[in-house]
């Protein structure tokens, strides 16, 4: 009996390792995240932000995306950037400008909604009140363009910052966006740069 148990103690089996697959690696999403105010709906959320309303509830893992609560933290995913140098900053009726001569376009978009950068950048100025046009953000895109977002009515960025093109700089009160781009100072047709 003992040498049996002593070669079963011998011919106990070793558990061998097996090759197993590295799980995947997924893509980073870019986002930033959003606090739902008074009023606001997941569709109007998505629609402010350019985004799909159904990329939304997924990101969010909203069981049911018809019930957000006022005070909810949204991840809002970055749309896809387009293969144009620009975006609009915002979505509405669009008009030249009687602020400048030349260039320059006033974009009166529903109150309330979120004016998102043109294209990726660093925010030079984000101030309260620039002479002439109100709460205004400019930002720097580092290769001589800047772009111009004036007449806000909330500033959602700080000196400093860097912003991926489409997100929020900004929020419009009940006045029209004005929006501009310079190129080494000197003032660019809008129109030729957006799609």
């Amino acid at each position: 009996m003992l040498c049996l148990s002593a070669c079963l103690g011998c011919a106990a089996v070793q558990p061998v390792a097996r090759p197993v697959a590295p799980p995947p690696i997924l893509p980073a999403i870019r986002g930033s995240y959003y606090t739902v105010q008074p009023g606001e709906t997941l569709w109007r959320i998505a629609r402010d932000f350019g985004v799909d309303v159904h990329a939304l509830a997924r990101a969010n893992r909203l069981p049911n995306p018809t019930q957000v609560k006022v005070g909810q933290q949204l991840f809002i995913p970055t749309p896809a950037v387009s293969s144009h140098r620009f975006l609009w900053p915002a979505r509405g009726q669009t008009s030249r400008s009687v602020r400048t001569a030349t260039s320059g376009l006033d974009i009166q978009a529903p109150e309330g909604s979120f004016v998102r950068a043109a294209r990726a950048g660093r925010v030079a100025l984000a101030a309260r009140n620039l002479q002439g046009l109100g709460p205004t953000v400019i930002l720097d895109h580092g290769d001589g363009y800047v772009s111009v977002y004036a007449g806000l009515d909330q500033l959602l960025v700080s000196p400093g910052v860097r912003v991926e093109q489409g997100n929020p700089v900004g929020r419009l009160g009940g006045s029209p966006l004005y929006f501009e781009i310079r190129y080494q100072t000197r003032l660019s047709d809008p129109l030729r740069l957006l799609p």
